[in-house]
């Protein structure tokens, strides 16, 4: 089963929900977003974990909640949401998906072989919006080798991985 993991705030500010964009109150956008995850994990009943920067303040440990079967997890003290997915994604967990556009985290992903996909892509799976083999973002393109056909090896085992979302 998939676990995806989300870059909360990243999704946030790429997205954005209606009725939210002028809102200055994070507690809200927070909430919105977490709100439709709910609703799209009634229909994939995927593992789904939020990951957001800084806990109300200063922590020394990271935060945990379960909103409604969603995992959220609100960082630590001189921790951020990139630090802790970095870390996940070097543990290279069995049918992670990150769902982020930050460069730095997708750079990490696609060293370690772990499955992404970006905000807005997401957005659009959540919609409805069927995912074409060739919108998915993998490793850079080496010389090719065997058939010329066939899409290549890590290409369909993300493929594979992102189709159960």
């Amino acid at each position: 089963m998939p676990h995806i993991v989300i870059d909360g705030y990243n999704y946030i500010n790429r997205i954005g929900y209606p009725g939210t964009k002028n809102m200055a109150n994070l507690e809200l956008q927070r909430k919105s977003l977490l709100d439709r995850l709910v609703l799209y994990k009634k229909q994939k009943p995927n593992k789904i974990t939020v990951v957001f920067d800084a806990y109300r303040g200063y922590s020394l440990t990271r935060q945990r909640e379960n909103y409604k079967g969603i995992d959220v997890v609100y960082t630590r003290e001189n921790e951020t949401a990139d630090d802790v997915m970095i870390e996940w994604i070097r543990k290279k967990p069995s049918g992670l998906i990150v769902v982020t556009s930050d460069r730095a985290i997708l750079d990490e992903a696609k060293s370690h072989g772990v499955a992404f996909i970006t905000p807005i892509r997401f957005e659009e799976l959540i919609m409805g919006i069927d995912l074409k083999e060739e919108d998915l973002e993998d490793t850079p393109k080496a010389e090719k080798k065997g058939n010329p056909r066939k899409l290549p090896k890590k290409l369909r085992k993300t493929g594979k991985v992102i189709s159960k979302i």
